[in-house]
């Protein structure tokens, strides 16, 4: 059996409906030399049933986890499965369109650089209402920072912006440093914390906007409260494991602030219904749910 030209590594973990769509957009593919390893993470809702479905519809291998251990290590299984000689990290909530594919094959084609890795951009999927919130999370840098500092071409350092939503390499290099440390079990920072590693080795990385791919899932407050209190309990991992990681979060505790002001800027935002006042009253909701867990971790 030849291998592939692209490996897509996909990690899911109870989001069977997300993953159905990131599946079927991979199949709708205007490329054919490639394959397409999903790793259920312990998943204990439709995912084996969604994956069981789309075996016959693209080149899929489905790899499965006994427990659900986080994406690191599902990336891992992903990594160690793979044949081809590039990998693309795809989320199970992002939506490839027909063309994603074969735009990160021609980019390295181009390049010739086994150093070099490329980063796409993710934006809200067309179909989505995009909130206040969503917006506002657009500019924060909390999630991306495809609208605050980033430019297309050179990033530098690379894993400032290391984000496996949208992102290709060699896979070699990826087992040359033995891949995404297991010991990160929530989805924050293990992709820093591998790409700080790999840059020690020379990696580097362009943005290339037009390789575009759509996530598509709305994120509320409530839910980027949680996942801000999974990055905080990953920042106090990423401490222990690369201690000369130059991690500075004072600036979002700095933003934190007590209940009665937290709510005072919530009722603010809901009356007022300025961007300004809408903005302070996130800010201060999503730096106590990160310091809250940051202290209850350490």
């Amino acid at each position: 059996m030849s291998e592939p030209a692209l490996s897509v590594v996909v990690p899911t973990y109870q989001r069977a409906d997300l993953l159905d769509r990131c599946l079927t957009a991979l199949a709708a593919s205007d490329m054919t030399d490639y394959e397409v390893l999903a790793v259920d993470d312990g998943s204990t809702d439709a995912t084996g049933e969604v994956l069981q479905r789309h075996v016959d519809r693209l080149p899929l291998t489905p790899l499965v986890q006994a427990r659900n251990a986080g994406p690191a290590a599902a990336r891992n299984r992903g990594i160690r499965a793979a044949r081809g000689r590039l990998v693309l990290f795809l989320d199970d909530d992002v939506v490839a369109p027909p063309t994603l594919l074969r735009s990160h094959v021609a980019l390295h084609d181009d390049a010739a650089d086994p150093l070099l890795c490329f980063l796409g951009r993710v934006e809200w999927h067309p179909s989505l209402e995009v909130t206040p919130f969503m917006r506002w999370l657009d500019t924060s840098g909390l999630q991306f920072a495809y609208d605050t500092w980033l430019t297309e071409g050179p990033v530098d350092p690379p894993y400032a912006a290391f984000y496996t939503a949208n992102l290709s390499m060699h896979r070699e290099l990826l087992l040359d440093v033995g891949g995404f440390d297991e010991r990160f079990p929530y989805p924050a920072y293990e992709d820093m914390e591998l790409a700080f590693r790999l840059t020690a080795g020379g990696l580097r990385m362009e943005y290339r906007p037009a390789a575009l791919a759509w996530h598509s899932r709305a994120i509320d407050l409530a839910t980027f409260r949680r996942r801000m209190a999974s990055v905080a309990r990953s920042a106090v991992l990423l401490r222990r494991a690369a201690p000369d990681f130059p991690l500075d979060d004072s600036d979002l505790l700095r933003r934190d602030r007590r209940r009665r002001d937290r709510l005072r800027l919530a009722a603010q935002a809901a009356v007022l219904r300025r961007d300004r006042d809408r903005s302070e009253h996130y800010w201060a909701q999503v730096a106590h749910a990160y310091a809250e867990a940051a202290r209850s971790t350490d």
